[in-house]
């Protein structure tokens, strides 16, 4: 496979063949969190830092459809987003606060002193997309994700079937001080994979999407 022409498209294409061809032994192995997360970890983070206008190699002219697509995301609903490749399994994603010391999955609570983790505290039917995303390239980033059991409890040795993602809640000097509040996104191990690979086939079409526009 030649050197790329637009390495952000691209490199999100390419990953997208490599889950297929790998996912079936990920499976087979048990391994479907940490394959998805393999993935994820350039798959989310590589289009969003190429589309700043600080980053060396942006190019404005060239990543205009790229830009347009990722900021169009700030007005979808994460759950309706354009992304997806058939519907998600909404009752598989959450999305909460953790208020007080995050190394107690047992023990988390949002603002209203709800687990963190029960339906009561989930938002993710509201959120827009590029706040969820966030989330995730945030926790991706310097690896701040809980495996969690069918029991949504992390128990050394337990089958994973949850994956939480946290990223810092900071938004008063009195959080930042503690450093102990997170924005936390919840979903399952197949819900994160579908994500990822419809993450990878969305930006990956954004070239051929403004190339059919371009012949119309």
């Amino acid at each position: 496979m030649g050197v790329p022409s637009r390495f952000a498209i691209e490199y999100p294409q390419r990953a997208l063949q490599l889950i297929d061809l790998l996912e079936k032994s990920a499976r087979e192995s048990e391994l479907l969190g940490s394959f998805g997360l393999l993935a994820a970890a350039a798959v989310l983070t590589i289009p969003f830092e190429r589309m700043k206008s600080s980053h060396f190699m942006h190019d404005e002219t060239r990543d205009i459809d790229l830009v347009k697509s990722l900021k169009a995301l700030t007005k979808a609903k994460f759950l309706k987003a354009p992304f997806w490749q058939g519907e998600p399994d909404t009752g598989a994603w959450r999305q909460s606060r953790v208020t007080n010391a995050v190394d107690d999955v047992g023990g988390w609570c949002d603002a209203e002193d709800r687990h963190s983790l029960s339906k009561e505290a989930n938002i993710i039917h509201t959120r827009k997309a590029d706040k969820v995303l966030r989330v995730l390239r945030n926790a991706l980033a310097p690896g701040n994700i809980i495996y969690l059991d069918k029991s949504e409890q992390e128990i050394a040795g337990n089958r994973v079937v949850y994956m939480a993602f946290l990223s810092r809640y900071e938004e008063i000097e009195q959080e930042r001080e503690l450093a102990e509040t997170y924005r936390v996104v919840v979903t399952t191990e197949e819900a994160f994979l579908h994500f990822v690979r419809s993450w990878a086939h969305w930006v990956g079409g954004i070239a051929l999407d403004r190339r059919v526009a371009e012949t119309a």
